[in-house]
């Protein structure tokens, strides 16, 4: 049974973050220290993440936020290779945020093309924000790709740590991928027409 619990483990993690604790591979069991026994640096991993519209299309994060609308919106606004380029903050609306637009709202946007890459560009920052390098800082702007910027509220008596971003709070802070990293937002923000 502790055979199969660290193969699926180490399946995870990679069997060399066990070796440090001198557990086998191929047993799951722990090895006896020999006399003269060499030690060796494991070879550096990869981790492999995925792309932001792997992450869009399939990942159910925290089992409840899910952004199959928005990844729709980036391939409909021909924003994939933007993201591709890597280094991009984006700020994600859920599926749940879409919805509250209703089905004729969605459907302006997308049948509006300057309109869903505009809305599109404005959830994105050339950059990797962190949440530790705005979320606490009320009134910060934060230039997104569109061109025009998102404003962080945050109130330190009334949000408990929550930021907002322009209407949208953000639920969940720094998701990596591959590309650059995400934060979950239950708003779609849409840019002010100048």
């Amino acid at each position: 049974m502790f055979a199969k619990a660290f193969v699926f483990a180490s399946a995870l993690v990679g069997a060399e973050a066990f070796a440090a604790f001198g557990a086998s591979p191929a047993l799951g069991l722990r090895k006896a220290p020999t006399a003269g026994m060499s030690t060796r640096t494991a070879p550096s991993q990869t981790v492999v993440m995925g792309t932001f519209m792997e992450e869009f299309k399939f990942r159910k994060v925290a089992n409840r936020f899910t952004f199959k609308t928005f990844a729709d919106c980036i391939a409909a606004a021909g924003m994939e290779g933007e993201l591709a380029k890597g280094g991009t903050t984006v700020f994600a609306p859920t599926d749940a945020a879409f919805e509250e637009l209703g089905a004729e709202g969605l459907a302006e946007i997308m049948g509006n093309k300057d309109m869903l890459v505009g809305m599109v560009k404005y959830h994105m920052l050339e950059g990797v924000q962190d949440g530790p390098s705005f979320r606490l800082q009320n009134g910060k702007k934060l230039m997104t790709l569109q061109g025009s910027e998102l404003t962080v509220e945050y109130d330190e008596n009334q949000n408990k740590a929550a930021a907002f971003v322009d209407q949208a709070k953000v639920e969940t802070y720094d998701l990596p991928t591959d590309e650059g990293i995400f934060h979950i937002i239950d708003w779609v923000n849409m840019p002010i027409k100048k």
